[in-house]
């Protein structure tokens, strides 16, 4: 890995507001106009005064009713980060764009001028030392996420800014956030997956046998323009010919020489593909420190494994490559990531690129822990912290609950045994059902990650597909040191890697603060 420096990603912080679901979606507010103290300028006044660098990005927020939000706090309470373009990345964006002669023909475009504004704007305040290797932990004021990479050069580490906008001045402290000034204009992203690697040129083996199993058409818009979320792991078609595959039909002789029906799911060339899909957006710094079996669109998952971004991909898979260095030997035996190469951000999530062939390996029971974020209506609150009421069980998908209404707390703050300071929250009689993605064969024993203690919390029963696991549970008990912990429920066995349902059900009503629901496997 080049990289000469990991860097974690954090949560944003901000102030816990309580709102109903239809302003989930809201990424402005009306800004409060306070001044700043001891003269200090906000980012607004900052474009302003360096109007011989930044006219282009003033004038663009200007005509975008940018300047007052730029010039006030957050209201959200965590600041701004601003990417800004000099003009000079703006006359570079003009002239490789065919959809505008000139800036003035750019600020005309009303509808994509107020887009491309916002798209610069991380609704809070980071800096470059809090940067993640990957998506950054909060989406623009357009609602979009941006991601980051590094290069080397020479001695110094070049800051990139979804993989080609360079970071020539960072961490410009103003007083209601960030600047990180950069060469290029961020174009917002409009290709899916397949739309990118088809453009992209050196993928064309990948991206035949995508055509041919069908696969392609996973990353396609479906239903109200709504992309889903996949994540890639792709071989150039340099790292296929290594392996003596040139062709898109060396890739059949090799995984499907006796069948041509190359769509349906059992067969070898559509499991090859598929292995290479995994079923959720995830950037390099959601790999990290990572143990974990990632779920494919194939019948198995895949391992990652690592110490803080030096990631494995199947490791122990077999000898894959031999390095020679200083007359030391050593045997690679997990599939590597091409790391600068990696965190392509597209509408559908991530693109990464590997630097051997990604065979499909059955790997060993892993700890699996499932934290609601299959839910489309969880995965969208979890962007930001807040309180979030919902009455109305029809807007979910794979949460099915039937009480008067169920809460989703986003915390801004940390929260004692609390993974990712967020829960649900069911109150009075209630059932509710979940979802969960696929699980490896194996035997595990089934924990609930939960609020204990409370004289007020409910009695509940637990079940597996409409099997009830162990006895009833008094999560009223410890009274003496209430807290979120793991309640082991019973162990449970799987005989295929398949979805499976838990249900919750009151026995006795009362407060339910679900956290997570996890799997231990059973040696």
């Amino acid at each position: 890995m080049s990289t000469k420096k990991i860097i974690k990603s954090f949560r944003s912080t901000g102030i816990i507001v309580l709102l109903i679901f239809f302003a989930l979606s809201a990424c402005e507010k009306t800004p409060e106009d306070k001044p700043f103290y001891d003269n200090i300028a906000s980012i607004s006044q900052y474009i302003y005064e360096k109007g011989d660098t930044f006219s282009c990005f003033r004038d663009l927020i200007t005509r975008a009713s940018l300047k007052s939000t730029l010039a006030a706090y957050n209201p959200y309470g965590n600041d701004y980060t601003l990417f800004l373009p000099t003009n000079e990345a703006f006359q570079l964006y003009i002239n490789n764009n065919t959809s505008y002669s000139s800036f003035e023909d750019l600020l005309k475009d009303t509808a994509f001028m107020n887009i491309l504004a916002r798209y610069h704007i991380v609704n809070s305040g980071i800096e470059t030392y809090d940067f993640p290797y990957g998506s950054l932990p909060d989406t623009t004021l357009s609602g979009d996420l941006l991601t980051i990479g590094y290069s080397d050069d020479y001695d110094s580490t070049i800051v990139l800014v979804n993989s080609y906008a360079t970071i020539i001045k960072a961490n410009i402290t103003l007083g209601n956030g960030y600047i990180h000034v950069v060469d290029r204009v961020l174009e917002p992203v409009v290709d899916d997956s397949y739309s990118w690697l088809l453009n992209y040129g050196k993928c064309s083996i990948f991206v035949d046998a995508l055509e041919l199993t069908g696969l392609k058409d996973t990353f396609q818009l479906s239903g109200e323009n709504k992309y889903p979320s996949f994540s890639l792991f792709v071989e150039t078609d340099d790292v296929f010919k290594r392996k003596g595959i040139y062709s898109v039909n060396d890739l059949i002789n090799a995984y499907s020489p006796y069948s041509s029906d190359y769509e349906n799911y059992s067969n070898g060339l559509y499991q090859f593909i598929a292995y290479h899909i995994l079923e959720d957006k995830i950037f390099l710094n959601d790999f990290e420190d990572a143990n974990t079996n990632y779920n494919t669109c194939a019948n198995l998952p895949l391992s990652v494994n690592g110490i803080g971004l030096d990631l494995k991909i199947n490791p122990g898979v077999g000898i894959l490559d031999t390095l020679i260095a200083d007359g030391d030997t050593t045997f690679i035996d997990y599939v590597r990531l091409d790391y600068d190469n990696s965190n392509v951000l597209t509408k559908n999530g991530a693109v990464h690129f590997i630097l051997d062939i990604l065979d499909i390996t059955r790997p060993d029971p892993k700890e699996r822990t499932f934290q609601f974020y299959e839910e489309p209506m969880i995965n969208k609150a979890q962007e930001e912290s807040n309180t979030y009421i919902f009455n109305d069980p029809g807007l979910f998908e794979i949460l099915v609950w039937d009480c008067e209404e169920l809460q989703y707390i986003n915390s801004s703050s940390s929260l004692s045994g609390v993974l990712n300071n967020d829960y649900l929250k069911f109150e009075g009689e209630f059932s509710a059902s979940y979802e969960m993605s696929k699980i490896l064969p194996g035997r595990y024993t089934l924990q609930i990650r939960c609020h204990v203690g409370d004289s007020g919390n409910a009695f509940i029963i637990v079940s597996i597909d409409g099997s009830n696991v162990g006895d009833y549970i008094d999560l009223t008990t410890n009274k003496s040191s209430a807290a979120f912990k793991a309640v082991s429920i019973g162990e449970v066995s799987f005989d295929n890697y398949e979805k499976h349902t838990i249900q919750i059900k009151t026995l006795i009503p009362g407060t339910f603060l679900w956290d997570a629901v996890v799997f231990v496997p059973v040696d």
